[in-house]
């Protein structure tokens, strides 16, 4: 399903005159599965908007391995914060499947900030948002062991049953901090116990409501401290 600016939850209030302006400057292209859209380092001069598809965002570690922050569906807005401040790409943004993107200049984007209440205001709840979503996965990434992150992840994720791996095992596992090994050992388990089918590409949830309860288990020694694992 291919979106427009207006599916966009920073743009969801803006006026008809408001959208055309930002519509008359926006400049679309659709890419195959596959294209880098940006890349870590790059200035971050225009707002990049996902229109159809989903996008991959990561990183290079020191080691030279790729992490996987994210794997986002349209519609939605990448390094607000950058363009804000004018910095510079903090990931690289590949496309998984063929997408549709537009991409905003950032002096557009800022005079809709400042003109546009409703513009601003959306813009400061996405950005909690955001803080609030990395802050719950690095606690789980040092309160819960893989296959409670792996549980939490399938049910957040799951669409009728049905969670599409679209960045593979090594995905999943780069998003929650573990590696494709454990989280493989991981999903095996859970189709043991018939709470999950996997299949090619993605994963079948027969038990949400047992995976739901794998999620809230925080694993601690006897003292009663949290034990961390590393994966």
């Amino acid at each position: 399903m291919t979106h427009t600016l207006a599916d966009l939850p920073m743009f969801r209030e803006l006026g008809q005159e408001g959208l055309r302006r930002l519509e008359a400057v926006a400049r679309s292209r659709r890419y195959p599965a596959g294209q880098v859209l940006c890349t870590e380092g790059d200035p971050a001069d225009q707002l990049i908007v996902l229109l159809d598809g989903r996008v991959k965002a990561g990183r290079v570690s020191v080691d030279g391995r790729e992490v996987v922050l994210a794997v986002d569906a349209a519609p939605v807005a990448f390094d607000k914060t950058t363009l804000l401040v004018e910095g510079t790409h903090r990931a690289t943004l590949t496309a998984v499947t063929p997408v549709e993107v537009a991409y905003l200049p950032r002096v557009a984007v800022l005079e809709a900030i400042a003109t546009e209440p409703s513009v601003a205001a959306r813009l400061m709840r996405t950005l909690a948002e955001t803080v609030r979503d990395l802050d719950e996965r690095l606690t789980d990434a040092v309160v819960l062991d893989v296959s409670a992150r792996v549980a939490k992840w399938l049910v957040r994720h799951s669409e009728d049953g049905r969670v599409r791996l679209h960045a593979g095992q090594a995905g999943l596992g780069a998003e929650i901090g573990a590696t494709r090994v454990s989280v493989n050992r991981a999903l095996r388990s859970f189709e043991r116990r018939e709470l999950v089918e996997i299949g090619d590409g993605e994963v079948t949830v027969k038990d949400a409501e047992a995976l739901a309860r794998i999620a809230k288990t925080a694993p601690a020694d006897a003292g009663g401290k949290v034990r961390r694992k590393y994966e």
